[in-house]
């Protein structure tokens, strides 16, 4: 200010004093504590301020200004400036930067304002005492458009650095915006490189299809197609990512490979490579897969049907036989039966609460059709027999039920790629302790089960 500070002191009202338009501060805060102070003590520092028409705006003391209207102050002592736009505002830049009550952001404004008024870079970095390059970052700062700052409510507290990072991508409203959204974060950093490389990627991309472009190119360059794994003429054997190399290194791999035709993918920021499809191959090979998946189906359903049948069965004699068992046997069952699920590879079914039984599923069903019981009552009759001498035939018939419940039709499958189901095997042992007698059908199959379980230990040793 010393340079534009004036020796006359005048007294002028409140009322004709305004806050200057261009003040760089655009939040003066709160001004209670220095109202009091004045109203106590009086202005001890006068307001440095310009002439406009027959009012005066504040160069220095926009807070003073607002402190001595809210303590009733009607005339305060004022230096009045002759200063041009320019110097008003260098002036208010300076005096603001040496209090450090300027945000970034607002310090940014004021030195791009003083920059629009004619005033250079290095006059403005010798007026606020600082290097060209901090003029400069700020300038860049200033660049960024209101519907980006308007992202986030504290825009203004984002850091020099930050901004400068942000201001980078001037006219990509959405990318600065989701780095303003990520600063003063620790995924700042992390965004900012994502773009990097995104924009890396596409300017590599770019390259590469412009070489393609070219005439003496010698490679054929399609148009992507819209359906890369299912197009009728062409198909796909691989792609060029940019980390394949330099764009002229990508073109001479290209001509290696010697694909039929290339396309640009600038979504996924690829090139790929294309050979024209055989359709009679095609034809065929498609002829193989639907008559292996007609031959998975067929055989799907015959394990449904099976396993459909054998439960029935399962049920229809646990149902007619267990009130005949004696007592201590199913005592002994019924701890056989929960070490079985205990002890299951996959037993998530059989934990489940009982009052899941109101639902359509968790072996309510199973449970009515061992029990005789329908399965709405169910769970009534559970908790009045769980109680009584009898609870050792209805022990068993929860876990039966929970146990059917969870075999599903691929258990019985020993030939599928999975691991071969070992619960059925050992339900079995347990039923046909009680007196439970398979079928021939049933017997075949569970050789067959216990036959392969047998070949996947060995495996597992081997």
């Amino acid at each position: 200010m010393s340079s534009y500070q004036s020796n006359e002191i005048k007294l002028i009202n409140t009322s004709l004093i305004d806050p200057h338009p261009d003040n760089p501060r655009k939040n003066i805060g709160d001004v209670t504590d220095l109202a009091a102070s004045i109203k106590t003590n009086g202005l001890l520092t006068p307001l440095s301020v310009v002439p406009n028409g027959e009012r005066y705006r504040v160069i220095a003391g926009h807070r003073r200004l607002a402190a001595c209207k809210q303590a009733g102050i009607v005339a305060v002592p004022c230096f009045v400036l002759q200063l041009g736009p320019l110097q008003q505002l260098e002036a208010m830049v300076t005096e603001n930067c040496q209090r450090e009550q300027l945000t970034v952001l607002e310090e940014a404004d004021a030195i791009q304002g003083m920059l629009d008024l004619g005033a250079t870079t290095a006059s403005v970095a010798h007026r606020l005492g600082r290097s060209g390059d901090y003029v400069r970052d700020r300038v860049k700062a200033a660049s960024i458009k209101t519907e980006v700052r308007a992202s986030r409510d504290d825009f203004g507290q984002i850091s020099i650095g930050q901004l400068v990072a942000i201001a980078r991508y001037d006219g990509q409203p959405d990318r600065q915006k989701e780095l303003a959204q990520a600063a003063g974060t620790s995924n700042f950093d992390y965004t900012l490189r994502r773009i990097e490389r995104d924009d890396r990627d596409r300017q590599w991309v770019e390259s590469v299809a412009a070489l393609l472009g070219e005439p003496d190119s010698g490679i054929n360059l399609i148009p992507d197609p819209e359906k890369p794994y299912s197009d009728p003429e062409w198909r796909y054997i691989g792609c060029m990512f940019p980390s394949t190399g330099t764009p002229e290194e990508a073109i001479e791999k290209i001509r290696e490979l010697n694909p039929a035709a290339v396309s640009i993918h600038t979504v996924s920021q690829q090139v790929y490579l294309w050979t024209r499809r055989d359709k009679t191959a095609d034809a065929e090979k498609e002829a193989r897969r639907a008559a292996e998946q007609a031959e998975r189906d067929a055989r799907q359903h015959v394990l449904e049907e099976y396993a459909a049948t054998t439960a029935d069965k399962r049920m229809a004699w646990l149902h007619g036989h267990l009130h005949a068992i004696k007592r201590a046997k199913l005592i002994e069952t019924t701890a056989r039966l929960g070490l079985l699920q205990t002890i299951d590879p996959d037993p998530t079914g059989f934990t489940k609460d009982l009052h899941t039984w109101n639902d359509a599923a968790c072996a309510r069903e199973q449970f009515a059709a061992i029990a005789g019981i329908k399965p709405e009552q169910a769970l009534a009759e559970l908790h009045t027999h769980l109680d009584s001498p009898d609870w050792p035939t209805y022990a068993v018939m929860i876990l039966t039920a929970r146990i059917e419940w969870f075999i599903s039709p691929n258990d019985w499958d020993w030939s599928g790629d999975d691991n071969v189901s070992r619960r059925i095997p050992g339900y079995y042992l347990i039923l046909q302790d009680l007196g439970y007698e398979p079928s021939d059908d049933e017997t075949e199959h569970l050789d067959q089960l216990v036959a392969a379980i047998t070949e996947e230990d060995e495996e597992e040793d081997e």
